[in-house]
């Protein structure tokens, strides 16, 4: 018998379970079904009171409180004076806070961060995306008028220079793209180390003499190779208002004779050959399928024969489906107007699609956070 034929069952089973006013009794009142009823009211709970979290976690990086705490614990008076709030507001936040696990108070009045706390107040680049995230919290203030609306125009829309406007731009919008470029490689670039950090720790690029990183934005990764691996040929492609900051930083680490920056549109010039690796950070699943395949096929022959091309990003869920991690990237990626979340099944079939001999995926300590695919030419 299929998967299918016993998910089908089960679905009927739980319909008539749920249906049922007499069993949900029972199953509230028995000892082994308290046990799901808690568990599921606590996650319908959880799924109900989300925006309430992702807001107390907004509060406490604006107010700097995560900041203030990263040192040693402080004692109540002492936030409660740095914070500047009246003392309603002060313990609803507070409350808050201790209620979703940032943060915590013993006997003698001492406030310090919890382990979830440190995790958040020690690293920039999840600091840097929660503050982003006020653009995406006002995009979904009207969610059902963003499904139904076609083209609507969003803040992330706006924000994400690079992809294609929702109406006609203006002449305005058009002198904004350098600024917007340089914001939003910011952005790329300080939360950069969430996804390099799993590339160097899966991947060997010792392997490599060369090595050519396709939408490197700010060049962070480049020059973080470069300075790894000395001797390694490293450069760097980005639209031409990108890699003006990227040559900043090239020169600012010291790096110039190192790490190669080429100015283009990887959608309509040719991918520079003469590179036996091409990086795709965090590129592919903000773009449409048939940018993707278009991507696919110049890097595809701008490479050597057993050339390798190693993608690198968040991935749709193969083997757990249903992820939370999921629903924040389809809603992410739909509000900013392009692209979608790729399992790496997916991905393994559109690169053998587009002449790749080989894909295969590279395990990673986070998938949560970041998938990897590796595939040779």
């Amino acid at each position: 018998m299929s998967a299918n034929f016993f998910r089908s069952v089960k679905r009927k089973i739980v319909r008539k379970v749920f249906q049922s006013d007499r069993f949900k009794r029972y199953l509230e009142t028995s000892f082994i079904g308290q046990y799901f009823v808690r568990r599921q009211a606590l996650k319908s709970f959880d799924l109900m009171a989300g925006f309430v979290y992702s807001q107390i976690l907004l509060c406490c990086v604006k107010l700097d409180i995560l900041n203030l705490l990263k040192d040693g614990p402080k004692d109540i008076d002492r936030v409660f004076n740095f914070l500047n709030l009246d003392k309603a507001k002060f313990d609803c936040l507070f409350m808050g806070a201790s209620a979703i696990g940032l943060i915590e108070k013993d006997e003698g009045d001492l406030i310090d961060l919890t382990v979830q706390g440190h995790i958040f107040a020690n690293d920039k680049g999840l600091l840097a995306l929660i503050l982003h995230h006020e653009m995406f919290y006002r995009d979904l203030m009207e969610p059902v008028s963003f499904l139904k609306e076609k083209d609507k125009e969003t803040s992330l829309n706006r924000y994400w220079g690079y992809v294609e406007r929702r109406g006609v731009p203006s002449d305005t919008e058009l002198e904004q793209k350098t600024e917007n470029a340089k914001r939003y490689s910011e952005l790329m670039a300080i939360s950069q180390p969430l996804v390099t950090d799993q590339i160097f720790s899966a991947y060997d690029f010792t392997k490599h003499t060369s090595v050519l990183d396709v939408g490197g934005g700010k060049a962070s990764f480049s020059i973080r190779l470069a300075k790894l691996i000395p001797g390694i040929k490293v450069a760097n492609l980005d639209l031409p208002e990108v890699c003006k900051e990227a040559k900043k930083n090239v020169s600012k680490a010291d790096l110039v004779d190192a790490v190669k920056i080429i100015p283009g549109n990887f959608f309509e010039d040719e991918i520079p050959s003469g590179y036996d690796l091409v990086t795709l950070i965090r590129v592919l699943y903000d773009h449409s399928e048939e940018n993707v395949i278009k991507l696919l096929q110049l890097i595809r022959k701008s490479l050597p024969n057993n050339g390798k091309l190693l993608i690198a990003e968040p991935m749709a869920n193969d083997n757990l489906p249903g992820m939370s991690c999921d629903a924040y990237f389809w809603f992410y990626l739909a509000l900013m107007g392009k692209g979608r979340p790729r399992s790496s099944r997916e991905l393994i079939a559109i690169l053998r699609d587009c002449g790749f001999s080989k894909a295969r995926c590279l395990k990673t300590t986070l998938p949560i956070q970041t998938g990897i695919v590796l595939a040779e030419a």
